[in-house]
């Protein structure tokens, strides 16, 4: 059997347009399904980000603040820590753009630098390599007693430094760094909020963590000092050291480069709400933000 030449182009155009017929059909289910699952895969590595920086942000947390509580045996009564509102704003802040929705905490860092000693003079002088310059607090505290130094000077191998009490010669203790600071959110140098850390004396600020829309802070309290946690305080005020054993920390965050398209139809950014402990109500937009609570312990190996 034999076909025409015109009969065989009739039938390839044919076949060609009812191929083109078919690809027109099929083609959009093709390119949604594609939309849709890069979409998805956007999500799964939006969700994977938070997760990391979620992690992140608490590991710093506890690089601030796990030495906010002297790690010696001899409890301090006169020292304490203070937490209150970016609504009530301490005149060293005052030209800081402090957040007010948001806690800060004032402390100081004990023994970043630490060393054990016996006091056999007074002034001492050590070799502990250290951050610390002349005029910057000190403390040596035994099982006995706690008692306050300065740095006289410091040269490249030796620190010179007064202990304010003759009563420390002959005790062995532990000789450490003592580092006051505030920390608070502010507004960052990418137009985010973020964590800073300003010293209690003279010094410059430092931003820590860009990102951090909302902090609330909470101290774990020992009242009965039996060791365990008897109550978290939502109250602003002064704690002392000697009952306090953890924070509980809750934040806000916002993912700075987020892949999210808040258009996207299959998984558009979602309004979500966090009731904070002390009642308030957070609002944010998941996944480019989330919501993270942390427990940061101070006093021991756990709570």
């Amino acid at each position: 059997m034999t076909y025409s030449l015109p009969l065989l182009r009739g039938s390839l155009l044919l076949e060609l347009l009812v191929a083109i017929l078919l690809l027109s059909l099929i083609l959009p289910f093709v390119v949604t399904a594609t939309a849709r699952l890069h979409e998805r895969y956007q999500l799964a590595q939006t969700y994977l980000e938070q997760h990391k920086v979620k992690n992140a942000i608490e590991e710093h947390f506890r690089s601030q603040w796990s030495r906010l509580v002297p790690a010696n045996c001899c409890d301090d009564e006169t020292l304490f820590l203070t937490i209150q509102s970016g609504h009530s704003v301490p005149s060293r802040l005052s030209k800081r753009p402090l957040s007010a929705q948001s806690d800060w905490l004032k402390g100081s860092d004990y023994g970043l630098c630490r060393t054990s000693v016996t006091i056999t003079t007074n002034p001492l002088e050590t070799g502990l390599s250290c951050h610390w310059k002349a005029g910057n607090r000190v403390s040596f505290s035994s099982c006995d007693a706690r008692y306050q130094g300065q740095v006289l000077s410091v040269s490249s191998s030796r620190t010179k430094i007064e202990l304010m009490d003759e009563a420390a010669l002959g005790q062995s203790g532990i000789l450490a760094s003592e580092d006051a600071f505030y920390w608070y959110l502010g507004e960052g140098k990418n137009g985010q909020n973020a964590l800073w850390r300003t010293p209690e004396g003279s010094g410059n600020s430092l931003e820590l963590w860009a990102g951090l829309e909302r902090l609330s802070i909470f101290p774990l309290l020992d009242n009965d000092k039996d060791g365990l946690v008897d109550a978290i305080d939502s109250r602003y005020g002064d704690f002392s050291l000697q009952t306090l054993r953890g924070l509980w920390v809750e934040y806000l965050y916002e993912l700075s480069d987020c892949a999210i398209n808040p258009n996207a139809k299959q998984a558009p950014q979602r309004n979500r709400e966090y009731r904070s402990m002390r009642g308030d109500t957070w609002h944010y937009q998941a996944p480019c933000q989330g919501v993270g609570n942390h427990i940061i312990v101070l006093k021991g190996k756990s709570l």
